[in-house]
């Protein structure tokens, strides 16, 4: 067989029925992470009263998770390449079920907050490995739309939480949110251990990649080359202005819309969760449109100066214009992370560095989740809401400032 017919029909099997196959699995599992991540939000008012803490407290527990990411974010890349992708699987739904689990059975902070590093430690596996896999199975004029559907995980996640948790908490007692999350996991990471797996070759594409390798070069040296590409970075640090900006105004939402409008557990969550639920739709309808025009930059640079304006004027509005504001909220957000992804894994020239690009974005998605939540709340105990909101929108700002040094497509 030649060389060329071996990549015709690695393209064929890579997009079609398999590869979307696979997508949808990957999915699954990766929705385990911000499940558990995410649960603090909604019902942080009754976490708060069931252990006594303040809001700057309780934001603690969200950005020990991003602790933990920021420190193991590399250590995940040189994890994935060293084990492969099974290990690194049975790792990261593992370290999932375990914080779950022994989360469910604390009763002091101290011990909430281990859960939550250990907890933290599985979500930066995944959020490396994932990526990886899809740069495998799908060639550059696909990978957006594929990256858009995964880019779900964290929406889908965080939806879910917001309609469960507080009718749990409500129930059961909040621990119940935890033993659902930890029966979530085992349930998904038995699923990818059993079907995932990397395509057998790299994807070939109608459009090959600037810069990219033949498919049996090898790839020696090549991580040390991801470490020092500029563009890589420059993209980690667009991400972390973006995630400061989201995860800081999304962990303090719930309890604005309570505090703020008035309105019970389960409204404020579920209102809250609108942009939320539009980036289901704007996540994959922004991959696809990035991969029509052929340019990952103009998306997530657009995106990042809605968003600044938007969040910004989230705290300063009238409940229903608030809702029109989260609407439009939603439907640009998810274009931003899809294009960030995307444009990670083809800056590096080669599509098996893909999870250690993955790895440096994650040092900056982790560094935002975590200086995001610390000054939003800061903000909103010492200067009030819109103050608080307004320092989201600035942060969103930094990553249009950023973004548009990086050289990308």
């Amino acid at each position: 067989m030649t060389q060329s017919t071996t990549r015709t029909s690695t393209r064929t099997f890579n997009t079609g029925a398999a590869a979307w196959l696979i997508l949808v699995l990957l999915l699954l599992f990766s929705v385990a992470a911000p499940l558990n991540q995410f649960k603090i939000p909604p019902i942080m008012s009754v976490i708060m009263d069931a252990l006594g803490i303040s809001v700057s407290s309780a934001g603690l527990l969200m950005s020990v998770f991003a602790i933990t990411g920021l420190i193991l974010a590399l250590p995940s890349g040189f994890i994935l390449q060293r084990f492969g992708f099974k290990v690194t699987g049975l790792l990261a739904g593992g370290s999932i079920v375990l914080g779950a689990v022994l989360g469910a059975l604390s009763r002091d902070m101290n011990v909430l907050l281990a859960s939550r590093v250990i907890e933290g430690v599985g979500t930066s596996l995944v959020a490396v490995l994932a990526p990886a896999i899809i740069a495998r199975w799908f060639g550059a004029e696909k990978r957006g739309a594929a990256m858009g559907v995964w880019s779900a995980w964290v929406p889908l996640g965080t939806i879910i939480m917001l309609i469960v948790a507080p009718a749990l908490a409500q129930s059961s007692g909040w621990q119940s949110v935890w033993w659902a999350g930890a029966a979530y996991a085992a349930v998904t990471t038995a699923l990818y251990l059993l079907f995932v797996r990397p395509a057998p070759a790299a994807p070939a594409s109608a459009e090959p990649e600037a810069g990219a390798r033949a498919a049996d070069a090898p790839a020696d040296g090549g991580l040390g080359r991801v470490l020092r590409n500029r563009n890589v970075w420059l993209l980690s640090a667009t991400f972390a202005a973006f995630n400061a900006s989201l995860i800081g105004f999304s962990s303090y939402l719930p309890t604005f819309l309570a505090a703020g409008h008035g309105l019970g557990l389960t409204q404020a969550a579920l209102v809250a969760g609108i942009p939320t639920f539009l980036t289901l739709i704007s996540a994959p309808v922004g991959g696809a449109i990035s991969d029509r025009i052929r340019s990952r930059k103009k998306p997530f640079l657009i995106g990042l100066v809605c968003s600044a304006v938007l969040v910004s004027l989230a705290g300063l509005t009238g409940f229903a214009l608030l809702i029109a504001v989260l609407v439009a909220i939603g439907l640009v957000l998810g274009v931003i992370p899809t294009t960030i992804f995307s444009a990670a894994v083809e800056a590096t020239g080669d599509v098996r560095l893909g999870g250690m690009a993955m790895a440096v974005v994650m040092v900056g998605q982790n560094a935002g989740m975590l200086l995001g939540p610390m000054i939003v709340g800061a903000l909103a105990e010492s200067s009030g809401w819109p103050l608080a909101f307004i320092s989201a929108g600035a942060m969103a700002l930094v990553g249009v400032i950023v973004g548009g040094l990086v050289k990308v497509r």
